[in-house]
């Protein structure tokens, strides 16, 4: 045998021992590795809930505006009549936690600018609301809030006083339905529910039903003792959820 066919040979033995060692090392770090955890079965499923509640609270807002050339003037005078307002509440039984100021504001107004007859009013504004329990009292509280001075009533918001609550009751009434939904399809498709993987809430809170108050109301309430409001039968709560279930 030649010297070259030697070399030949060693280069071939050389090259078949790289591809070896290659081959194990590559072998070997396959087993060191952990095989990636494949995801789980799942149904995605949505319910609707919507709970009627009967209204046991209403809100009451009235409003003070008064003007002056003089801003202690006129915010005094709106004070004075604000009070005067809040005493005729107390006096039909509204507690003092039922009644909250929501606005308070002074601001100048410009008259005839420009004009030689130029001049300057503040403008005063007070916010009171008003809870109420007794719906008996909403009409009178309304009339005696306007004839103690109040210049508008945004409206009456019927609601119940625990809006969490009734929250509470529809969401987990919707997640029970929406597993009642994923049992059943998963028991159509042959396996189980086991277990929750995620839930998203939606839908929307309790909406106060409104009655709302115009001019010609608070001219009746200036004159008569028997303005009379009438509830709706129920505030609706609703909510949605989305649910996904694992199965297996």
């Amino acid at each position: 045998m030649s010297t070259r066919a030697w070399a030949g040979g060693g280069m071939i033995v050389g090259i078949v021992a790289v591809i070896l060692v290659t081959v194990l090392v590559t072998a070997a770090s396959g087993q060191d590795t952990a095989p990636v955890a494949g995801r789980p079965h799942i149904i995605t499923v949505s319910a609707t809930e919507t709970i009627n509640t009967k209204p046991d609270e209403a809100v009451i807002t009235f409003s003070v505006h008064t003007e002056n050339a003089d801003s202690t003037v006129s915010l005094n005078e709106n004070s004075r009549i604000m009070n005067d307002v809040l005493a005729a509440m107390t006096s039909l039984g509204v507690e003092q936690k039922d009644m909250e100021t929501t606005n308070i504001s002074l601001s100048p107004q410009t008259i005839n600018r420009g004009e030689p007859d130029e001049t300057t009013i503040y403008n005063s504004s007070t916010s009171l609301e008003v809870r109420i329990h007794d719906f008996d009292t909403i009409g009178p509280a309304i009339q005696k809030g306007v004839q103690a001075g109040a210049t508008s009533v945004k409206g009456v918001r019927f609601q119940v006083a625990d809006p969490v609550g009734v929250r509470t009751r529809a969401l987990q009434a919707a997640v029970e339905s929406a597993r009642a939904k994923a049992d059943a399809l998963a028991a159509a498709a042959g396996t189980a529910v086991t277990g929750v993987v995620r839930i998203a809430e939606g839908g929307s809170q309790a909406a106060p039903q409104p009655y709302f108050v115009g001019y010609a109301a608070l001219d009746y309430a200036r004159s008569t003792s028997n303005l009379s409001v009438v509830p709706p039968r129920d505030v609706t709560t609703k909510v949605t959820v989305k649910v996904i279930w694992s199965i297996g």
